[in-house]
């Protein structure tokens, strides 16, 4: 007898005839041995930081709903901030033109805030995501057996990340450089 498996009372088995065959899941499982994971203590420092936490794991509907809530509502403003500067200001405003006590000057100045704001919720965005998008590139794009993250996906992130700061920083200079003024 199996040292896992209770013995059978024979008072509360039923009848031979009655008993549905085993399947296949269920040999295998009754063979391998039984493997529980280890679960660190509640308030332990340690507790499970590889998929953000217990916070992260009961929330993560929510947070992603109202992070994607907020991004939509960021975008249409964007679009509303732009529509009013290209449509309701003439090319050229001076100080003189005012919608709701703004300038044209101001307008642009609140499209960029708005801009730099929906910037940083797609970059949490992305990061939330991100072991989702290092998978999917590993299996379906370059056809191999996802991984956990050892560290090393996160680390190519921040490459990643700080690669596209410098690339705009530098069309930031190069722009900055490359203007000219010309003459009246």
């Amino acid at each position: 007898m199996d040292e896992r498996s209770e013995p059978i009372d024979p008072a509360s088995s039923p009848e031979p005839s009655r008993v549905a065959p085993e399947s296949h899941s269920a040999r295998i499982e009754r063979h391998l041995p039984s493997i529980q994971p280890v679960r660190p203590k509640s308030g332990d420092a340690s507790e499970d930081r590889s998929t953000g936490g217990a916070f992260w794991n009961r929330h993560k509907t929510l947070i992603n709903f109202w992070l994607d809530s907020a991004l939509l509502i960021l975008f249409l403003v964007i679009a509303w901030e732009l529509a009013v500067l290209r449509f309701a200001f003439p090319k050229g405003a001076s100080e003189r033109w005012r919608l709701l006590g703004h300038t044209a000057s101001d307008w642009q100045d609140l499209a960029f805030n708005s801009f730099c704001v929906f910037a940083a919720g797609i970059i949490l965005h992305v990061m939330l995501h991100w072991q989702w998008i290092v998978s999917t590139i590993q299996t379906r794009l370059l056809h191999q057996k996802a991984t956990k993250d050892d560290g090393s996906h996160t680390m190519i992130g921040v490459i990643i990340l700080f690669v596209f700061i410098h690339l705009v920083a530098g069309g930031i200079l190069w722009a900055r450089w490359a203007i000219i003024e010309l003459p009246h």
